[in-house]
């Protein structure tokens, strides 16, 4: 008989300890890996502006420093980006936790009112029931079980709440953190753009970047020469946006207010920074990342044997000899390289000369040209 009670206390005990595990889970461990990833981001970004502080009494290199101040921004856009998914997943934590804290006070009440009801001296009465010296040990460690869940079901109902109470606090510090980096990366896109702007007023500033443009075709028809697959038609050509419609600067000659008539190979699209970057066409991928003086690119290659050309990116998203479909996202809007602002320069390349985008942008809305 003795041995049946003890195994019936024994199964009782392990029943709240089960629900212990299910009901009252300890504050989780949060992991460092993305404060880490932001602090080495912050290290690069820092050791870059070493090198730009370096260049900047040498008006010779203004386009290097043009380029070393876009990596400085890709890093600045980084650290945005991270610090948003720190703020997020701190948010999702607050949610989960507040959850668990509501299950965890339930069952705080819930002991509290069956304390109440049972009272100090219905432990005793059990002990005192024992029907033998097995029994009572079977009772005792019943009763140490009991207190255990209590004593647990209240440090953890504590631990939560310290856990919900500091990442709410972490919350709005990343909260002031993204502002903050969002300000200065708005800051920085704009100095970088009126450094490029300020050398092209420049009768040697504006040759140079002529002379940068010149190598910069000669290089690309070599990649393209190099590159080209053609295998038959492609479907109708789409705009590399759906986010506009503006055209800020159309193909062909156009004037520069500095310096008279000058040729524009492409089309510039009025665009914000962030703002996706799509594929006009199906095709594969032969150019992405930096392409000179157009700064962060990407080039496809189409089965018609148009090859198109986006500009200026902040960011891509695709590798060379990947295959893309038409409206893919390939990028992201920004103002990298020769850029005086954030838009993307979009070129279209059949054999050895170019094709008027204006031709395949049908709505397209001209503004201030």
């Amino acid at each position: 008989m003795s041995n049946r009670k003890r195994a019936v206390s024994f199964l009782c005990a392990l029943c709240m300890m089960f629900s212990i595990l299910i009901v009252t889970r300890p504050a989780p461990v949060y992991a460092e890996s993305l404060s880490e990833q932001l602090e080495q981001t912050r290290q690069e970004k820092k050791d870059l502006e070493d090198k730009i502080e370096a260049l900047r009494a040498d008006k010779d290199k203004i386009i290097q420093e043009k380029d070393l101040l876009d990596q400085r921004n890709d890093k600045l856009r980084v650290e945005v980006n991270l610090i948003q998914r720190q703020s997020d997943e701190t948010q999702a934590r607050i949610e989960e936790l507040t959850a668990q804290e509501k299950e965890q006070y339930e069952l705080f009440c819930k002991q509290v009112r069956q304390e109440e009801e049972r009272g100090t001296v219905s432990y005793w009465s059990v002990i005192f029931k024992s029907a033998s010296f097995s029994d009572l040990l079977a009772r005792l460690d019943f009763v140490g079980e009991v207190m255990d869940y209590d004593r647990k079901v209240i440090q953890n109902l504590q631990d939560t709440r310290k856990q919900l109470s500091e990442d709410k606090a972490a919350l709005e510090q990343q909260k002031a953190e993204l502002v903050s980096a969002q300000q200065e990366l708005q800051a920085q896109i704009n100095a970088a753009s009126e450094l490029i702007r300020d050398f092209e007023e420049t009768e040697a500033g504006h040759q140079a970047l002529l002379d940068q443009a010149a190598s910069d075709e000669k290089r690309i028809q070599e990649l393209i020469r190099q590159q080209q697959i053609s295998s038959g038609e492609s479907a109708g050509y789409i705009w590399p946006t759906n986010a506009t419609r503006y055209i800020t600067s159309p193909y062909g000659d156009r004037w520069c207010p500095y310096h008279g008539w000058e040729y524009h190979n492409g089309v510039d699209i009025g665009a914000a920074y962030g703002t996706s970057v799509l594929a006009a066409n199906n095709g594969t991928v032969i150019q992405a990342g930096w392409n000179g003086g157009y700064g962060i690119s990407v080039m496809i290659s189409h089965p018609d044997g148009i090859t198109t050309l986006y500009g200026h990116m902040c960011d891509w998203n695709v590798s060379v000899g990947q295959k893309v479909s038409q409206g893919q996202v390939i990028g992201w809007c920004g103002s990298t390289g020769n850029s005086t602002g954030p838009h993307i320069h979009y070129t279209m390349y059949k054999g050895s000369g170019t094709l008027n985008p204006l031709n395949y942008l049908p709505g397209y809305i001209p503004y201030d040209w």
